[in-house]
């Protein structure tokens, strides 16, 4: 009896999960329908039917949507083939994989037709014959040339890379960059071509901007976790190097601590192979703050008549009353620094921009006696407590942040 039991309670089971699997397959089918990606709606419509055969409405949208994907899905690879042979460039590349890509695509609903139920009742019974195809040749041909396109694509691109290098005995940090940024494009087409990867390690780190980071404090404020900030912004960048020390005459120096200057001389020193290429120095200049406070008191005092049950059949219509006061706070921060970046060796600004934000801070809260209903109209947005003062110093530091950040990502462009 129990064994009865389980196998009519698993059937039950397996017929819900059908059931939905059926209307899910169909809603994907739908959507992609709707999207006009007639080969996903042709696939997940022949899934719905799997599931149950009967389904007229995944029937009618399968009946849709296969003339739909082959159709519109073949004249896309002929006008894709059309600009994509003869090889022309890295566009040609690109428009191969389309088509490869496309012709799998199409593939997978003749898998899946393989599988269509027998039992289902097509509208017109020979719309399986008339969208039967078989894309084997279609699929090595144009394998076999997206290889040919991703080889020459990949060779012209790690030939510009050589051509810009070996153009000058000693190539720029940009002309490393302009480089790596070529080889990198080479792999992406055929891994390690020609042992590109040794060149793309090579150039990333030649192409890279050795910074020293300099700060002063003419404040009596601490800046330290705003400088902590900048220093991560600027070497989360790919071309950016950190140098915080070097060695003089085998002693160790600070180059944090440093000044500019000693900073410039020890690199003029050292100038065919200098140990700083730029000195990123941060001046803090001002910094002040008018702390948050209560800057107003607004009475205010209100009754509304509001009905209240006296017993399971009677209501009463009673006063009450909500009196108080609306607190506003204010207060502000002011941060002035300025940011200049020069090239170590010859000691000319790059960049030198004075930074100067401002933080407003504005809230209010109200305390009152009496009922909650009777609050004036708008004041139940207030809290009844006095809210958590912000850190005046960190907002303040937050919006220079955001502009050294553009700096940054200007001046350090991956």
């Amino acid at each position: 009896m129990k064994k009865i039991l389980f196998l009519c309670l698993s059937l039950i089971f397996s017929n819900s999960i059908s059931g939905q699997n059926h209307r899910e397959f169909n809603r994907i089918a739908n959507k992609a329908f709707k999207e006009r990606d007639y080969i996903n709606a042709t696939i997940y419509s022949i899934k719905s039917l799997q599931v149950k055969n009967n389904f007229k409405t995944a029937v009618k949208l399968f009946e849709r949507s296969i003339s739909l994907a082959n159709t519109n899905n073949l004249s896309k690879i002929n006008r894709l083939a059309d600009q994509a042979v003869p090889y022309k460039d890295e566009q040609s590349a690109i428009q191969m994989k389309e088509i490869y890509t496309t012709y799998n695509r199409l593939n997978q609903i003749q898998s899946e037709l393989i599988y269509f139920p027998k039992k289902v009742k097509l509208k017109n019974k020979n719309i399986i014959a008339e969208n039967t195809y078989d894309f084997t040749n279609e699929i090595n041909n144009s394998k076999n040339l997206l290889n040919e396109y991703n080889n020459r694509t990949a060779e012209n691109f790690y030939y510009e890379g050589n051509l810009i290098l070996s153009q000058s005995d000693s190539p720029t940090k940009d002309e490393y960059r302009k480089a790596y940024r070529l080889y990198v494009k080479s792999d992406s087409y055929v891994d390690n071509y020609n042992n590109v990867n040794e060149l793309i390690k090579k150039t990333l780190e030649l192409g890279k901007v050795k910074i020293a980071i300099t700060k002063k404090n003419y404040t009596n404020n601490n800046f330290n976790r705003l400088h902590d900030q900048i220093r991560d912004k600027i070497f989360e960048r790919r071309f950016t190097k950190n140098i915080t020390s070097i060695l003089v005459n085998e002693v160790p120096i600070n180059l944090q601590d440093s000044d500019p200057g000693y900073i410039k001389s020890l690199v003029q020193f050292d100038s065919e192979d200098p140990i700083i290429d730029e000195i990123f120095e941060l001046v803090y200049i001002n910094f002040t703050t008018n702390n948050i406070r209560v800057i107003n008191s607004i009475p205010f005092r209100n009754s509304v008549q509001v009905k209240e049950r006296v017993n399971d059949s009677t209501t009463t219509s009673v006063t009450k009353t909500a009196e108080g006061r609306v607190y506003e706070l204010y207060g502000n921060a002011r941060l002035e620094m300025n940011l200049t970046i020069s090239d170590a060796l010859y000691g000319n600004a790059l960049i030198d921009e004075k930074i100067s934000k401002y933080y407003e801070y504005k809230n209010s809260y109200i305390a009152y006696k009496g009922d909650k209903r009777a609050l004036p109209k708008g004041y139940l947005r207030y809290s009844t407590t006095r809210p958590v003062d912000p850190n005046l110093q960190l907002q303040v530091e937050e919006k220079a942040l955001n502009r050294i950040k553009e700096i940054i990502k200007s001046r350090y462009e991956n």
